[in-house]
C-alpha cells in the first residue's frame, strides 16, 4: 500500500514539474503584443493600383509583370490578364458597383484619352470610351490621370493636360465638364474659376469628392505643395474647397472607414487621420509595424507604404513587395500601440 501511495505522489510531482517546464518554455518566447495579426500577407510586387470587389476580392495591377491579379479571401493569388508590354505603366483602376473593372493609362501616348474595361471574365481588355476632345483651339490632348466611380454608375476623371475634372456617364455614352480653369494652379472656386494641378486621387464619400491635388513644379513628379480638397455640388454648380495644404509633406492616398473617418497616407512617414471638423491631422501609425500571419512574421516600415484602401473595418495596405489585409484594424492598431 505504501509503495502505491509513494508511486502516485512521485507521478503527481513529475506532472507538476513537467507543467512548469512547459509554461517556462512558452513564456520564454511570447508573441509581442505589438505584433498585428493579418488576414493575409501576399507577395505582389510593384502595385500600380488595386480595387476591392463586393465580395472583398482584391484586384491588383502590378508593374513588374504588367498583369491583373486576383487575391481571394484566403490570400490566394491568381493571374487574370497579362500584357505583352509596358503600355499600361502606372495605370489606374476603378471598379463599378457590379464589379466591372476599368483602366486608364496616363503614360501611354496612344491611349491616354481612353477608358478600358476588362471583359469576358477578365480575359480581355477592350476599349470602353474615348473622352471627347476639348473644342478650344488652344486645348491640349486629353490625358486621363485619375478615375473614380461615384457610386451611381458615373465616373469622375481628371484630365492632367487641360487641368479639368469631367464626369463620364456610360448611360449617355458621353462626358460633361465639371470644373477647372485649364491653368496649373491650386485655386478654390466654382466651375471654370476653380484651378487644379496634379489630381492623383479622387475619392467619393457621402456625395462629396475628396481629392489629392499636388501643385506641379513643372514635371508632374516633384511638387511645391500638397493639398487635400473637396468637390461638391452646391446651388447647381461644382464648388472646390481646399481643406488641408502642406509644403513639407506629400499626401499619397486617402481612405474612409466605416465611421466616416478619413485616413491620409503621407509619403515617407506613415498613416494619419484627418479631423474633418477642424481639418487637422493626427498621427495614426508611423515608424515600424510588425505583422504576423500564422507562424510567419513581417516587419514593415510605415514609410514604405504606397497605397491604402479601407472597406468596412478592414484595411488593405500595399508596399513595394506585399499586399496586406488586416481586419478590425482600428482595434488591432490601438492594441499594438499600448
Amino acid at each position: 500500500m505504501k509503495k502505491k501511495v509513494l508511486l502516485a505522489a512521485m507521478l503527481q510531482l513529475f506532472m507538476v514539474l513537467g507543467s512548469c517546464s512547459s509554461d517556462s518554455e512558452k513564456d520564454s518566447n511570447p508573441v509581442d503584443k505589438r505584433t498585428i495579426t493579418a488576414e493575409y500577407v501576399v507577395n505582389v510586387p510593384y502595385t500600380s493600383d488595386f480595387v476591392i470587389g463586393n465580395d472583398n476580392t482584391v484586384y491588383q495591377f502590378g508593374e513588374r509583370d504588367f498583369e491583373l491579379k486576383k487575391i481571394d479571401l484566403t490570400g490566394k493569388v491568381s493571374s487574370l490578364k497579362a500584357f505583352s508590354d509596358a503600355v499600361f505603366y502606372n495605370s489606374k483602376l476603378s471598379i463599378s458597383k457590379t464589379d466591372e473593372i476599368f483602366v486608364i493609362a496616363p503614360w501611354n501616348d496612344l491611349n491616354k484619352d481612353k477608358i478600358y474595361r476588362f471583359e469576358k471574365n477578365f480575359s480581355e481588355l477592350n476599349l470602353f470610351y474615348t473622352m471627347k476632345p476639348i473644342s478650344s483651339p488652344f486645348a491640349a490632348g486629353i490625358r486621363l490621370w485619375s478615375i473614380a466611380e461615384n457610386n451611381d454608375n458615373t465616373y469622375f476623371v481628371y484630365d492632367f493636360n487641360n487641368k479639368q475634372i469631367k464626369r463620364f456617364i456610360p448611360e449617355l455614352n458621353g462626358d460633361v465638364f465639371v470644373a477647372g480653369s485649364e491653368k496649373n494652379e491650386i485655386k478654390d472656386g466654382t466651375g471654370l474659376n476653380a484651378g487644379f494641378s496634379v489630381v492623383t486621387k479622387i475619392l467619393p464619400q457621402n456625395n462629396i469628392l475628396y481629392l489629392i491635388d499636388n501643385l506641379d513644379s513643372g514635371n508632374g513628379v516633384s511638387f511645391l505643395n500638397s493639398n487635400i480638397r473637396k468637390l461638391e455640388y452646391i446651388n447647381n454648380e461644382w464648388k472646390v474647397t481646399t481643406i488641408l495644404s502642406s509644403t513639407t509633406e506629400t499626401f499619397v492616398d486617402i481612405a474612409f472607414d466605416s465611421k466616416n473617418e478619413l485616413y491620409v497616407l503621407i509619403e515617407d512617414k506613415g498613416i494619419a487621420k484627418l479631423n474633418l471638423q477642424n481639418n487637422r491631422l493626427a498621427s495614426f501609425k508611423e515608424g515600424q509595424f510588425d505583422v504576423r500571419k500564422d507562424n510567419s512574421f513581417y516587419g514593415f516600415p510605415s514609410a514604405d507604404i504606397k497605397a491604402i484602401r479601407i472597406k468596412g473595418n478592414d484595411i488593405y495596405i500595399a508596399n513595394s513587395d506585399y499586399l496586406i489585409k488586416i481586419s478590425d484594424f482600428q482595434t488591432k492598431f490601438a492594441a499594438a500601440a499600448q
